[in-house]
């Protein structure tokens, strides 16, 4: 949240100004394509959530866990934050096109938010 406000900060004081006109095509249909941009990594959290489930319960009473299951959850887990990233990439997008700064800002917090559901070390 503190680096979406810096970056609104920014800009703000760059003077760009960070509301637009309600005719403007972002202003329209902006908020839908954030939320649209969002669903396929929330699809994908379930597929993850199960990687993750299935590497707790390979522990041995050592500690270690499977070698498979490790790089499964890894290669998920880069999947999923790669898919994170699509409201900001979207924000960035409308921003360099003309769009309004709240967008931009609201992709940044749907990204953040997002990335905190994919912490691999809490079930």
């Amino acid at each position: 949240m503190a680096i979406a406000l810096a970056i609104y900060l920014f800009f703000k004081f760059q003077g760009i100004d960070p509301v637009a006109a309600p005719e403007s095509f972002w202003a329209r249909y902006g908020a839908y394509a954030l939320l649209a941009a969002g669903v396929p990594a929330l699809s994908y959290v379930r597929t993850f959530k199960r990687s993750l489930n299935a590497y707790a319960a390979s522990a041995t009473p050592a500690g270690t866990h499977d070698a498979d299951r490790q790089m499964d959850l890894l290669r998920r887990l880069s999947i999923g934050g790669a898919l994170c990233e699509l409201p900001m990439a979207l924000g960035v997008l409308q921003l360099l096109t003309g769009g309004e700064m709240r967008l931009f800002v609201g992709g940044a917090f749907i990204t953040l938010a997002m990335r905190l559901s994919y912490r691999p070390f809490t079930r």
